[in-house]
Order: structure tokens, then sequence, then C-alpha cells
């Protein structure tokens, strides 16, 4: 049996044999492996149950769990729903979002990434979909048909359940590397500023290229060391896709990003002791990895590529 959720054209499927599932109540059971997937909340959580890569996996939850309790703490949660560098207009470019608006210059690169696609009536995933406001920003403004959003930390997707408002938005817990999607059923796929965590990104494009049906549009971007897009722009066209858009941003996300990202430590300020590691992670100025961005050797790229 095929499961499906609500609205979506999208299959959800055994992550680890792409088996069908059975859905109770409490779990979906594949029909194929017979491994089990418990429901949170009625939320899937559609993870592995063996993963090399669990450890370095367990961290990333770790410290996206922290960031969830810590805003919560401090009241600030239900207006964080972004955790991303922006995007802001140089001083040449023109259209700029209207000043003051909330979330303002990551509603502005979730614009940008998409561009000129029309997404009216599309099934989209969004891989890696943190606390939900791009998944918000598209139900309310680019019109698809449905809208699924998988991440691998639990108390993301919780947050994002808790705060849907659209009968056509889903979502998951899940992995990049192990999707719990059936193949060839999504018309986009989405992913922002989340791939450079993952352990394994070549095994993430083999699954996107895999749950994109023909002619699928993946929508890309993320901040890499510059030789590592050159590798891995060269694997997504070895994977079968064509690359219709290669386009440079570090400059825009470096205006929005350093004022972003002084809000984001001073609200998460004592979540982990602000040790170097933290800021690095952060990508904070002053850091090696802000340098590099500041001199050209990490780039933040936009790509887009479509399923041959």
């Amino acid at each position: 049996m095929k499961t499906k959720w609500t609205l979506s054209g999208i299959d959800l499927v055994c992550p680890s044999c792409k088996g069908s599932l059975s859905d109770s109540e409490a779990s979906l059971d594949c029909e194929g492996c017979g491994q089990r997937y418990e429901k949170a909340e009625g939320i899937p959580v559609m993870l592995s149950k063996s993963d090399p890569s669990a450890a370095r996996k367990e961290e990333i939850q770790t410290i996206f769990t922290s960031i969830n309790q810590v805003l919560e703490n401090k009241g600030l949660s239900r207006f964080s729903t972004f955790v991303n560098w922006g995007y802001a207009p140089l001083d040449e470019e023109e259209g700029s979002s209207r000043p003051g608006a909330i979330n303002q210059s990551s509603i502005r690169l979730l614009q940008e990434i998409i561009g000129d696609h029309d997404l009216a009536n599309l099934d989209v995933l969004e891989i890696g979909c943190g606390r939900g406001g791009n998944i918000n920003a598209l139900c309310r403004s680019f019109g698809p048909r449905s809208v699924v959003g998988l991440d691998l930390t639990p108390s993301n997707i919780v947050f994002c359940e808790r705060n849907n408002r659209f009968d056509h938005a889903h979502f998951c817990v899940g992995d990049a590397e192990e999707l719990p999607i059936g193949s060839g059923s999504c018309d986009v796929v989405l992913n922002i500023e989340s791939s450079h965590l993952y352990p394994n990104i070549g095994r993430f494009y083999e699954e996107v290229y895999r749950v994109l049906k023909p002619g699928g549009l993946f929508l890309y971007a993320d901040v890499l060391n510059a030789p590592e897009f050159e590798v891995n722009e060269a694997e997504l066209h070895r994977l079968g896709f064509r690359m219709t858009l290669s386009r440079d941003i570090t400059p825009n996300v470096l205006r929005s990003g350093d004022a972003s990202l002084r809000s984001r430590i001073h609200a998460l300020d004592g979540t982990f002791g602000n040790d170097d590691g933290t800021l690095e992670w952060l990508e904070a100025p002053g850091t090696q990895n802000h340098k590099d961005m500041m001199d050209g050797r990490r780039l933040f790229k936009i790509l887009h590529f479509v399923k041959g």
C-alpha cells in the first residue's frame, strides 16, 4: 500500500528499502523489510535503524534541539521560523523587501532561490526544512499543490507541525541521505543552507535525483568552499542533472548575514558556552569560515538543476 499525505502526490515509503508502508495509529510498518517507524505526536519518525554516520547526525540533532529549547525559554520561538543567512540587495539592486518586515531577509533569500519558476499546483519537498519558515512562505505566496517538509531533528518538526496553518503542508522526521519518499513523486526539491552538514553529500544528491519526476526541478543553495562546488556540480551532472543556473550571491548573504548573525548569537547567548567551535559553526564575523567568505575562498551559491 502506498502512503500519501492528504492533498499531496508525494509518496511516503520505507527509507531503508523504499518499500510500501502499512499505516496504523502508532506506527508505520514496512511491508518489505519489516522495519517499524514510530509516530511522535502523530508525526512519522522515518529514520533508519542502522546508519554509519549516526554519531555525527546525533550531534546535529543536539545542536538544533538546544537552539529550539533556548528560543522557547526566551519567548522567541514563535517568531523564529528561519535559521539562515538571508539575502540583502546590494546598492545597485532594485526591488528590496519592505523595510522592517519580520524575517524580511530570509523571505527575500527564498524568493531569489525560486527566481522565475512557477510552483503553482506542484508537489514540493523541502529537505532540511528547519523551523518551517520557507514552507509557510511557500504556502502563502507560491501556490503549490502540496509541500512536504523533512528534517533530521524531531524538535524542529514538532515545532513545524504545531504552527502549521495549511492543510496542504505536511512534515516528517527524516534523513536527507535516506529519504522516506517514493521514487519519482516530487515536482520540486528545495534545499537551502543545509547540505554542508551532511556526512555523505553524494548520497543526498542520489536521493534527490531518485525522488524527482523526470523534468523535475532541484532548487539548491548553500555555503561551501569553492573547490567543493566544482566537485559537487560534477557529481550532479554525472547523475543526470542539467544545470540551468549557477549564481554566486556571497556579497548579498554577507551583507544580510552579519546583522542576522549578531542577533542570532545574542538570542542564543549561553546555549553552548559561546565556545569557538559554536561561533565557527555559525560562521560568525571573525571566524575562519567568515574570513574565507570575505576573501572568496568560501561561496554562497544558488544552483538550479533539472532532472534529465
